[in-house]
C-alpha cells in the first residue's frame, strides 16, 4: 500500500478481516433523504425543537367521526374538480343540463357542509388544535353564494321558457284568426291568446302567459326581475369557483394546523401570492383553449363594426387587452403590498426583511404604472394593426379594433424579476433556499416564452378572427401553474413538514411538476368537451333550419 506505513495498512487489514469496515467506492457526505433527527451536527436548540415536534392534525387524528370528515373531503374534492368545472363547460355551451348539473352541485354541497358540522361537533376542540377557525363560517359564505347563483340561475331559465313558449304559442295561431280579431278585443300587437282565444284548447300556461301581459305591470316586473337573475347567473359562475378554491385551501391549512398565531402572515403571503401565479397560469392555458376569444383576448384579431360596434362605444379604440388588465393588477398589488410586508411586525420598526420585500412592491408599482402607461401609447397602434393590410375593412368600417394581443413587456418583465430575485432569496433552511429557486426560476422561464410569444405575432399577426394558439404559451402556462404551486410549498411550515420527513427539494419538484400536467391536462379536456357540444349543437342547429 503506497504511502502507508505498515502499522497503519496492518489496522485496517484486521478490520476490513473481522467485518467492522464495509468496502465502498464512496461514501454518503449529504443529509438528503435523512430525516431531521437522523442527521448530525443539530445543534443543541435544534434538537429540542425537532424532538418536540408535533405530526398530529386534524387529518392524521382518530378522534372525532372519521367518516363524516371522510364524506366531506370525497363530496367536496368531487364539487370542484369534476362536478362545476363541468357546470362551466355545459353553460358555456348553453347546454339544457346546466340547470341539472348546478342541482347535483349544489346537493353535494350541502352533503359536504352536513358532514362538516357533524365532524367539528363530534370533535374534542382545544388549544391545542385550532379552535375559532373560519373554515365553516367561509363555508357558510359559499353556501349562501351557490344558493343565490342557483335561485337566480333558476329563474333565468323560466323566465326564458316562459316567453319561448309564448311565442311558439303565436306561431301555431292560424293567422286569419289573428286578423280577425275585433278591435275591442285584448289581442295583443304580438298575438297573445287571449280569453277570446280559449276554444283553441291552449294549455294552461298559455292563459297564464296571457295574463301577465295584459297587467302592464306584472310584466314590467317579470322582465326586470329576469334580466336582474341573467346578470346574477351570469357574472357568478366563475366567481364561486375561485370562492371554492379558496375554500380548498383554507381547509388545507386548518386540516393541518398551519397558520397559527404570528404564522399566518407567512402562510398568506406565500399562498396569496402562490395562487396568483397558480390561477395566472390556468387563464393564460384557457387563453389558449379559446378563452375570451369573443374579446380577442386568445392571441385573435377582434374587430367591433355595426351593431356591435355601438356596444363598444365606452371602450378604447385599441380595446382593453389582457396586458393591460395585468397591469393594473400589478399596479395594484404593488399599492397595497407596501402595508401588507409589516403585518407581522405591526406596531414596532420596521425589520431589514421587511424593507426588502417592500422593495419588491416598490418594482411592482413601477412596472405596473409603466404597463399601463405603454396601453395608452399602444392604443393607436393596436388599432390599426387590427385592420386588415389589404383594406377590407376600413377605419369608417371598424369603430375598434385589436391584433390579439398588446406588445407590452412590463406584467411579463414584473414575473421575470420576481422570479429573478426569489431564486436569490437565501433560507435559514438549505431545503427551503433550493425551493424558492425551483420557483423563481420557472417564473422567470415563463415571462422569458411570453416575450418570444409577443415576437412571434409580432412578425406573423393572425390572419383571421380564430384563436391562433402560440405553442410558446403552453410552456409559459406550466412554467407559471408549476412555478405558483411550488411558490405555495415555500411557506415555512411546509418546509417543517418536507425537513422532518427527509423529503428533498427534488421529490418536491416532481410532484409539483406532475400536479401541474395533471391539471393541465384536465382543463384542455374540459374545453375539448366544451367545443365538441358547442360544434355538435351547431350542427343540429343547421339540420333543423334545413
Amino acid at each position: 500500500m503506497m504511502g502507508m506505513d505498515a502499522d497503519t495498512a496492518s489496522h485496517m487489514t484486521q478490520a476490513v478481516s473481522t467485518g467492522a469496515v464495509t468496502p465502498v467506492p464512496f461514501e454518503s457526505k449529504h443529509m438528503h433523504g435523512m430525516p431531521i433527527l437522523e442527521r448530525a451536527h443539530l445543534t443543541t436548540g435544534e434538537r429540542l425543537y425537532w424532538e418536540s415536534y408535533n405530526t398530529t392534525t386534524f387529518f392524521t387524528t382518530e378522534l372525532g367521526s372519521r367518516g363524516a370528515l371522510h364524506l366531506h373531503i370525497t363530496t367536496f374534492i368531487a364539487c370542484l374538480i369534476i362536478v362545476y368545472p363541468a357546470c362551466l363547460v355545459l353553460n358555456s355551451a348553453r347546454s339544457k343540463w346546466y340547470l341539472a348539473s348546478l342541482t347535483a352541485n349544489l346537493t353535494l354541497l350541502i352533503i359536504s357542509f352536513i358532514s362538516i358540522c357533524t365532524f367539528m361537533r363530534s370533535f374534542p376542540m382545544d388549544e391545542n388544535w385550532y379552535p375559532n377557525n373560519i373554515y365553516v363560517s367561509t363555508w357558510v359564505v359559499l353556501l349562501v353564494s351557490f344558493m343565490s347563483h342557483y335561485v337566480a340561475t333558476g329563474i333565468n331559465k323560466l323566465n326564458q321558457h316562459m316567453y319561448s313558449n309564448q311565442y311558439a304559442l303565436v306561431s301555431d295561431v292560424p293567422m286569419h284568426d289573428i286578423g280577425s280579431a275585433s278591435p275591442g278585443s285584448n289581442a295583443t300587437i304580438v298575438g297573445l291568446p287571449t280569453e277570446e282565444y280559449d276554444d283553441y284548447s291552449y294549455p294552461k300556461s298559455s292563459r297564464f302567459l296571457a295574463k301577465i301581459e295584459q297587467s302592464t305591470i306584472l310584466r314590467r316586473s317579470v322582465l326586470k326581475l329576469g334580466s336582474v337573475s341573467r346578470v346574477v347567473s351570469e357574472l357568478a359562475n366563475v366567481p364561486i369557483f375561485f370562492l371554492m378554491g379558496v375554500t380548498l385551501f383554507i381547509g388545507l391549512a386548518v386540516g393541518n394546523l398551519l397558520g397559527k398565531n404570528q404564522r399566518i402572515f407567512n402562510l398568506l403571503a406565500h399562498w396569496i401570492k402562490g395562487g396568483v401565479f397558480l390561477i395566472l397560469g390556468l387563464v393564460s392555458l384557457a387563453r389558449y383553449c379559446g378563452m375570451g376569444e369573443t374579446y380577442g383576448w386568445s392571441w385573435n384579431r377582434k374587430i367591433y363594426s355595426g351593431i356591435e360596434g355601438k356596444a363598444s362605444r365606452f371602450l378604447p379604440k385599441g380595446t382593453i387587452t389582457v396586458e393591460g388588465i395585468e397591469s393594473f393588477l400589478v399596479f395594484f398589488y404593488g399599492t397595497t403590498n407596501i402595508f401588507l410586508e409589516h403585518l407581522a411586525g405591526s406596531g414596532g420598526a420596521w425589520s431589514a426583511k421587511d424593507l426588502q420585500h417592500v422593495s419588491i412592491a416598490f418594482i411592482y408599482i413601477g412596472t405596473g404604472l409603466s404597463g399601463l402607461l405603454t396601453e395608452i401609447k399602444l392604443n393607436t397602434w393596436r388599432f390599426e394593426r387590427s385592420l386588415y393590410p389589404d383594406g377590407s375593412n376600413t377605419k369608417e368600417e371598424c369603430i375598434a379594433g385589436t391584433p390579439g394581443y398588446s406588445p407590452n413587456p412590463f406584467p411579463a418583465l414584473t414575473i421575470f424579476w420576481t422570479g429573478i430575485l426569489m431564486s436569490q432569496h437565501a433560507q435559514a433552511s438549505e431545503a427551503s433556499t433550493k425551493i424558492h429557486a425551483q420557483w423563481g426560476y420557472l417564473l422567470s422561464y415563463g415571462s422569458f416564452f411570453r416575450i418570444i410569444t409577443f415576437l412571434i405575432l409580432y412578425f406573423e399577426p393572425p390572419k383571421d378572427f380564430r384563436p391562433s394558439k402560440p405553442l410558446t404559451e403552453l410552456i409559459t402556462s406550466f412554467c407559471l401553474i408549476c412555478g405558483g404551486v411550488i411558490f405555495m410549498e415555500s411557506t415555512d411550515q411546509v418546509i417543517e413538514a418536507i425537513e422532518y420527513r427527509g423529503f428533498t427539494p427534488l421529490f418536491t419538484c416532481n410532484l409539483s411538476v406532475g400536479i401541474s400536467s395533471l391539471l393541465m391536462a384536465w382543463l384542455m379536456m374540459l374545453f375539448l368537451w366544451r367545443d365538441w357540444l358547442l360544434s355538435y349543437r351547431k350542427e343540429h342547429e343547421t339540420i333543423d333550419q334545413v
